[in-house]
């Protein structure tokens, strides 16, 4: 059984800015606004597919 400083020790929160930075380059590098424009299109993609979804549900 583990003990309470072992699990904590386990989970280690990571900070998100640190993740980004790391992943996808630091704010206002191309990498990274390209990362946010992907994002932004893939998320709104999203939102359209549902709102025509539900406007169908709708219309019938």
């Amino acid at each position: 059984m583990n003990t309470k400083k072992e699990t904590l020790k386990e989970n280690v929160l990571i900070d998100i800015d640190e993740l980004m930075n790391s992943q996808f380059g630091k704010p206002g590098t191309p990498e990274r606004e390209r990362f946010r424009e992907e994002a932004r299109t893939y998320v709104n993609g999203h939102a359209k597919t549902a709102e025509c979804r539900n406007s169908q549900k709708k219309q019938k």
